[in-house]
This record gives C-alpha cells, sequence and structure tokens, in this order.
C-alpha cells in the first residue's frame, strides 16, 4: 500500500503519429510536466517514427530474400527520417549514429533464406526482429536526449530489461519461429521490486519503447504490429500504474472508424470486455492484445488526442456501471478468406471438426467465426493480422480438399455490431436486418460472450452497409440511455479548429492550405456570381492552374519514374492539358475521343507520348490508334483471338490483373476477379502463346489496382510483380526499345480539410529507389489523373430553396447529381463552404485570367 505522498506511476503511450515532430516533443513535455505537478510519476512508452516500422520490415524482407544487395537507399531514408527529427529538436545527428551503424551490421551479416543460417546462428524471423526493434530504439534515444535538453531529469530504459516473453522456447517450424520472434506475448505480473525501483529512482520520467521484449536467451522479439499499446498496458500491470494514456491522432473510440463515417460518435465510457471487443472486431485506435493486462488489474485507460490535449472529453476504458444494453460501435475487418467445407462424411462422425482445425492449427491460423451445419463447416480467418502467403494456403487447399469439397471466398469484410448484452435487444435489431437485403451473407454469428454480432459480407457490399446501418443506430435514436455518446468527429474537429487555446505544439488537423486556394479569389468568385455572362453560367467548375502546376510538379521531382501519363479523364480542359504538356507530361487515353481531343488541342501532337488504354472498345479504336502511331494497350486476350488481324506484327502494352486490389472504396479497386479490367495473371502463359503465333511485341507491361492508394508499398509490389513477369517474356516477343513497366495511377487526394495529406510523394520515391536501381534496364511509369486536378477544382453554385423537415434542414441548389455524381456513387466527400464577400483572405487582388479556369 503506498503513503499518500509516494509517487502514482502513471504510464503514458505515444504513436508514431505522436513522436515525428518537434511539435509533438513539446507536448510529450508538457503531459511530463502536467503529471509531474500532480506528484505522478511517468514511464513514456514510444513508438517508431510514422512509416519507419513497415520501411524496416520491408528493408528486413529484403535483405533475407536477396541479402545485401544495393540496400543503401532504404539505409538512408532511415537516416534521413531521424537526422531531420534531430535537426527540428536541435539534437546533434550523432545520437543516431550508432543505431545506423547496427542496421548496416545487421544487413551485411544477414543471408538469404535460402541458403544455410547466417554466421550470428540466428534464424531469419530473430534478424528481422532485430532490424525491425530499431526504429523504437532510435526514436527513444532522440526523445530521451530531448526532454534531458529540457531540463527533466529522463532515464532511458531498455525494454527488453523490463518486458520478458512468456514462451521459453521457440518450435522449429517457420511458424513456430515467426510467432515466438514476431508476435511474442508478455509476462505482466506484478512486479513490487521493479515498481519501488520506479518509485525510488531520483529521476522526473522514464522513457522507454515499445512493440519489444527479450525472450529467456535474450534475445530480441516483438508483440506484434500495434504491440507499443500492449507494451504500454503490461508495464501498467507489472508497476501496479495508476492509469494509462494512449496518445494518438484521434480523442478516443467512435461508434464507427470516423475516416469512413464523419457523423460516427465519440465513446466517452467502456468497459474492459466492450474495449476488447471493440479492438477485436476491427476499431483501429487500441490493439485487441492491449486490454487483458489492464483488465485483469483493473487499471484504467483514456485515449488523449497529441494534437489537442487540452480538448476534452475523451474515451474512458475502465471498470464502469452497467450502462444498459445498447450497440456500442460498428467495425469492420477487412481481409477476411471464408472457407466453405462441405462433406456428407461429417454427420455424426466424431472428430470431424478436430481433424479440420487440426490442420488449420498446423499453419497457426486462428478461426474468427465458425458456422456448422450436418453437411458444413463454415470458417473465417483474418489474413489481415495472420500471415496466409500463396504457398500456404495452397498447401492448405490442398490438405483440406483430402477430407472435404472446398470453396473459397477472398477480400471479404466482417461486419460487427459490438455491445454489452447483444441477445438481450435482438429484438431492437431487427429492422436492422433490412439492410442486408439483396447482399451476399457468408455467415452470420452471435459471439458466445454476448458482445458481438457479426456479418460477413462481399468488400464491395461493406462500405455501404456500414453507412446504413450506423444511421439506423446513432444519427437518428432517441434513447435516453445514449449518455455514453459524446459529439460526431465533424463537430469535435470544429470544436478543436475554434478552441481559444489550442497547444502552441499542435498542428491544427488542416494541413492541406491548397484546398482553400479559391480563398483569395472570394471577392471575384463572388462578383462574377451576381455578374453572370455567356462566360460564366451556373452551375460552374473553376479550376486553379498553378495548384495544377504544384502537383505535377511535385510528380517530376520523383526520381525513380522515368515518364508521367496524364489520365485525361480526370479533367481534359485545353488549358490543363497544354499546361501539362509543357511540363513533359505524356497522357493516357481510353478513348479514341480522347486520342482526338489531344489532336485538336495540343500544339505539338506526339504519338510516342501517348498510351491508349481501353476496355471493351470496339475494335475500330484499336485500329484508328494504331493508325495515328500510339501505343496501344490490351488488356483481353478475346481481341488477339478473334482480331489476330488487327494486332499480328504490331507493338503493343498489355494490362495485367495482379490480383492484388487497393482504394479507398470497393468501387474503385480495379483488380480481381469482380474487376472487369486486366488480363488475369494466371493467363500469362496464354498470352505468351498468343504473341508468338501472331508475332507481336511487347512495349510494356501495366497494372493498375485502384483509387486512392495511399501505401507506397502498394506501387512498389506493383513493380516487383511486373517485373517479375518481364523477366519471362521470351527474346522474339519483346520490343527492341526497353520495356515500360507501368505502376498505374491511383494517388490519393486530401477530401476533408481537417485530414493530412494521404499522399507524399518523396516517400513514393524512396519505396521504390531500390527497385529501380537495381532494374535499370526498364523504364517506370505512372498515370496519376484526379491527383493532378482535384484540389485545384470547386463547383460554384447558387442556393434557390430551403427547406425544413422535423428536425432536418434542406438546401436546395441549381447543380444536381450529374454535376457531383461521386457522393452518390461511393459516398464521396465534398466540402461545402458558403461563398460571402470582403473575406480577409481577398486582399491580395490575384489575376484570375492568368491562373482560374472556367469550365
Amino acid at each position: 500500500m503506498s503513503s499518500p505522498h509516494q509517487p502514482k506511476i502513471v504510464v503514458l503511450k505515444f504513436g508514431g503519429t505522436s513522436v515525428s515532430s518537434a511539435a509533438c516533443w513539446q507536448t510529450i513535455y508538457q503531459q511530463i510536466s502536467r503529471l509531474r505537478a500532480q506528484n505522478h510519476r511517468p514511464v513514456v512508452v514510444c513508438s517508431a517514427l510514422s512509416g519507419i516500422s513497415n520501411q524496416l520490415a520491408e528493408l528486413a524482407t529484403a535483405v533475407l530474400n536477396h541479402g545485401d544487395q544495393s540496400q543503401a537507399p532504404a539505409v538512408q531514408q532511415f537516416a534521413t527520417a531521424h537526422e531531420q527529427l534531430c535537426h527540428d529538436l536541435k539534437l546533434p545527428t550523432s545520437l543516431i549514429q550508432s543505431s545506423i551503424a547496427r542496421l548496416k551490421q545487421y544487413i551485411t551479416t544477414t543471408t538469404p533464406s535460402s541458403t544455410p543460417p547466417p554466421s550470428t546462428g540466428l534464424p531469419p524471423p530473430a534478424l528481422k526482429a532485430k532490424i525491425m526493434a530499431l526504429g523504437e530504439y532510435t526514436l527513444s534515444t532522440i526523445g530521451h536526449a530531448y526532454l534531458n535538453l529540457q531540463g527533466l531529469n529522463c532515464q532511458l530504459v531498455d525494454a527488453g530489461e523490463w518486458l520478458k516473453s512468456r514462451h521459453p522456447d521457440f518450435s522449429a517450424s517457420d511458424y513456430g519461429l515467426n510467432e515466438h520472434f514476431l508476435s511474442a506475448s508478455c509476462d505482466y505480473t506484478f512486479d513490487p521490486e521493479l515498481r519501488q525501483h520506479c518509485l525510488n529512482s531520483n529521476v522526473d520520467t522514464f522513457i522507454t519503447q515499445g512493440f519489444i521484449a527479450t525472450d529467456h536467451n535474450n534475445h530480441t522479439v516483438l508483440l506484434g504490429r500495434g504491440g507499443s499499446d500492449t507494451s504500454a498496458t503490461c508495464l501498467a500491470a507489472k508497476l501496479n500504474a495508476t492509469a494509462v494514456e494512449i496518445w494518438t491522432d484521434v480523442p478516443g473510440i467512435f461508434t464507427a472508424n470516423p475516416k469512413e463515417i464523419h457523423d460516427s460518435r465519440l465513446l466517452l465510457q467502456l468497459s474492459y470486455e466492450e474495449a476488447q471487443e471493440l479492438a477485436s472486431s476491427g476499431a483501429k485506435v487500441l490493439h485487441p492484445r492491449c486490454i487483458e493486462p489492464i483488465s485483469t488489474t483493473r487499471i484504467p485507460l483514456s485515449i488523449r488526442w497529441t494534437q489537442y490535449p487540452q480538448l476534452q472529453p475523451t474515451t474512458t476504458i475502465g471498470p464502469i456501471n452497467h450502462s444498459g444494453y445498447n450497440v456500442k460501435g460498428i467495425c469492420s475487418k477487412k481481409h477476411i478468406y471464408v472457407f466453405s467445407m462441405d462433406s456428407i462424411k461429417m454427420w455424426q462422425q466424431a472428430g470431424f471438426l478436430a481433424d479440420i482445425f487440426t490442420l488449420f492449427k498446423q499453419f497457426h491460423l486462428s478461426c474468427d467465426t465458425v458456422s456448422t451445419s450436418e453437411t458444413n463447416i463454415t470458417v473465417t480467418v483474418n489474413t489481415g493480422i495472420q500471415t496466409l502467403d500463396d504457398e500456404a494456403l495452397s498447401q492448405l487447399k490442398h490438405q483440406l480438399s483430402q477430407i472435404c469439397r472446398l470453396t473459397i471466398f477472398r477480400d471479404c469484410v466482417s461486419i460487427s455490431l459490438v455491445g454489452q448484452g447483444i441477445r438481450s435487444i435482438l429484438h431492437r435489431l431487427a429492422p436492422l436486418l433490412k439492410v442486408f437485403e439483396d447482399r451476399k451473407v457468408f455467415v452470420v454469428s452471435q459471439a458466445a460472450n454476448n458482445l458481438n454480432l457479426s456479418f460477413t459480407v462481399q468488400s464491395a457490399d461493406a462500405h455501404d452497409i456500414m453507412l446504413q446501418l450506423h444511421k439506423l443506430l446513432f444519427s437518428e435514436t432517441t434513447d435516453p440511455q445514449l449518455h455514453i455518446f459524446g459529439a460526431t468527429w465533424q463537430q469535435i474537429n470544429h470544436q478543436a479548429r475554434q478552441s481559444p487555446s489550442p497547444s502552441p505544439t499542435a498542428s491544427p488537423p488542416s494541413t492541406s492550405s491548397e484546398l482553400l486556394w479559391w480563398q483569395e479569389y472570394r471577392d471575384i468568385l463572388h462578383n462574377m456570381v451576381h455578374q453572370q455572362t455567356d462566360a460564366l453560367k451556373l452551375p460552374a467548375y473553376i479550376y486553379h492552374l498553378p495548384t495544377v502546376i504544384k502537383r505535377a510538379t511535385e510528380l517530376n521531382n520523383i526520381t525513380t519514374v522515368d515518364q508521367i501519363f496524364y489520365a485525361l479523364k480526370a479533367n481534359p480542359h485545353p488549358q490543363i492539358i497544354t499546361a501539362l504538356e509543357q511540363l513533359g507530361f505524356g497522357f493516357d487515353c481510353v478513348s479514341y475521343g480522347e486520342i482526338e481531343h489531344l489532336k485538336t488541342h495540343l500544339s505539338h501532337f506526339n504519338p510516342q507520348r501517348i498510351i491508349f488504354t481501353p476496355n471493351f472498345a470496339p475494335i475500330t479504336e484499336y485500329i484508328q490508334a494504331f493508325d495515328d502511331g500510339v501505343t496501344v494497350t490490351v488488356d483481353n486476350l478475346e481481341l488477339l483471338k478473334t482480331h489476330p488481324q488487327v494486332f499480328a506484327h504490331q507493338k503493343i502494352m498489355v494490362r495485367i490483373d495482379l490480383d492484388t486490389r487497393d482504394g479507398h472504396h470497393p468501387y474503385v479497386k480495379t483488380a480481381g476477379d469482380d474487376s472487369k479490367f486486366g488480363i488475369p495473371r494466371d493467363d500469362w502463359h496464354p498470352l505468351i502463346a498468343l504473341l508468338k503465333e501472331h508475332q507481336i511485341m511487347l512495349q510494356g507491361i501495366h497494372s493498375h489496382q485502384g483509387s486512392g492508394v495511399s501505401k507506397p508499398t502498394i506501387w512498389a509490389n506493383t513493380a516487383r510483380s511486373l517485373i517479375q513477369l518481364a523477366q519471362t517474356i521470351p527474346e522474339e516477343c519483346r520490343s527492341p526499345a526497353p520495356l515500360l513497366i507501368d505502376l498505374g495511377g491511383g494517388f490519393p487526394v486530401v477530401e476533408k480539410p481537417e485530414h493530412s495529406p494521404p499522399f507524399c510523394p518523396s516517400t513514393f520515391n524512396a519505396a521504390l529507389a531500390q527497385i529501380t536501381h537495381e532494374h535499370p534496364e526498364y523504364v517506370f511509369a505512372i498515370e496519376p489523373g484526379r491527383y493532378l486536378v482535384a484540389e485545384a477544382g470547386i463547383i460554384l453554385t447558387q442556393v434557390h430553396q430551403l427547406k425544413t423537415k422535423h428536425q432536418h434542414h434542406y438546401i436546395g441548389v441549381d447543380a444536381g447529381m450529374h454535376t457531383l455524381i461521386r457522393p452518390a456513387l461511393y459516398g464521396a466527400y465534398h466540402h461545402i463552404s458558403h461563398l460571402k464577400s470582403s473575406s480577409p483572405h481577398s486582399a491580395a487582388k490575384p489575376d484570375p485570367a492568368a491562373t482560374m479556369i472556367i469550365a
């Protein structure tokens, strides 16, 4: 029992986005000072810099697969990111030299996994753990130096000294090694000696690493992706801490993912069980494994917003009074595989289920949901958090097929309604089932813990289902028991921006000032509306040419890309294509009409800078494109089979479906069986046979995964896959010119003012640096479209009616769905502003003729 004057221990965990800038570190210093003033002893747990763990994981995989071959760009990228933070914090870069030296040492002493074990004697997963741990070790070293520079007596602790993995040894199988070194679990038993050490030490604060522990042989092990949350709660339990604070880029857990459902509401209070279920069902704020240590020890946890530390309220998780039976949130888990197994033999056969699950156990796969009948077992597996590569899946399919008839559905989504006593409110949930009308539902599961009702559906339906369910459950409810629900994400963002005393460390959520270019033109636009002429009739599209040029210049600075083709369908305005032509851009056309448009409006029509990528176009368009000398792309083998006379002896590019789709909405993912685009990868060899038969030569290979792809690794993986195919092209089918590797486009744009830019050209450049360095024999290309013009455009429309129905207010404008159809198609968000004159932003009086395009 502690005395009233003895300090109380509080564990603070700061995630990757909360440690990646000088402003973040000033917030960390302020929070430590706040707790010290309250007679608390802070223990700070730090993640790696945002994005670094992913980079190190890719680096480790590349080294283990290919050895020390041109890994210098990746090492330099690691060094540059940390050197920049040191510079911003006014710290010497010598602090990180030992980490860089260790990274180089790990790389040079590691041999590919296909060769005998390296001289270190450690298996590949152990070496991967050591490489990935360097992100946290390097960051905590920088943080330790900064906090001491601020006058704190801060002690740096190696997390491996405080956290030990539970398993004394590991299995010799590949799956057992991965689990031991890359997804370890920790002992969090209360350690009174460690607690007294923290309380009696003459220090102001401790700082340590998340994500890291050691095994009984003192080897570094990792707690799995997102494991820093678990590090914090395990340490809290071992130290018998008073509280845990998780600092991140949102103020708490919401009724749904606020990035996808903007009117999701903040959950003010959650029990441990509810928080566990929400995290396990797909809520991203907390890692599922972090709840158990604090639930066992009854330590409360709060989630805090790093950008606005003064903002209240936030989500609190702890031992709370029963708040009634309600659905608290809707979660989704992507990358779900559904295994449907049929066999008449399972009827009344003892041990049949055991045989099935023994096979899943052999591959270290945990099944999320299970549904059985007399002749069928259907299970779901979350491949987003478990490894199931193509080889393992093939082996599992083969073994399961020996005992049942197997059907696998990929790319599914599990949607879960989470709340206390879910069985007690099934009658209230009955109206929600209407949402699933005409939808394919693979599994319905009511969890045994009475906290979860889940539906596994097709990925293409998931977003729309989520929107409808959330509206029915939360947007229109008047249930008096729902006092545990706070404001919506939109309301909280507005409150944060209007806060009279924002944190000096915080960057405002709106980091996309380019979206507000029109504020400089406010008076001009206002006058144009009231003095409409033949040149401007509402509604009208207005584009800002300097914003287009700025985005184009950013892409031109990507050194790993040799050619850029603007996707003309994004915006064919003559001034825009003229400006892009002057910047050296080529053009991607999807119809022959677009080629004719370029012929009409470009001063120098150069067919070598045009690629024609149609889908289900008339054969006459292919003939016209060949006659013009542009590069023609084929995405259907039937074209070559039914019209060989058109393609024989020609040079073409082919579009390949790599079955690795991505994007911000299911309707814009352009790969996979449910997409009409591309030649399936499985048809590569039949394609080569047709090329040989008709003496067709390949100029390039193209693939496109979707729109709104934010992960640079997607394009890097696309490049690797296309290069693998390119290396199998027979010499007689290869054009004499260097082969074009076209990675597609789909670069994401900022849709909401409070969102940070989701795409960084320099990060994209770094992701491709190693690949392009290793393969100078290819020409690499991208096809941006919306990225160049979306932020440059506004729709100018006029209000002509107002209407109120009960609590809803409607505004009628002179723009219809034909003007702005994307929200209706896939829930896109477009910011709406009331145009007023005499804005302080309009003082500059820019020249609209030079910069503004009316369309």
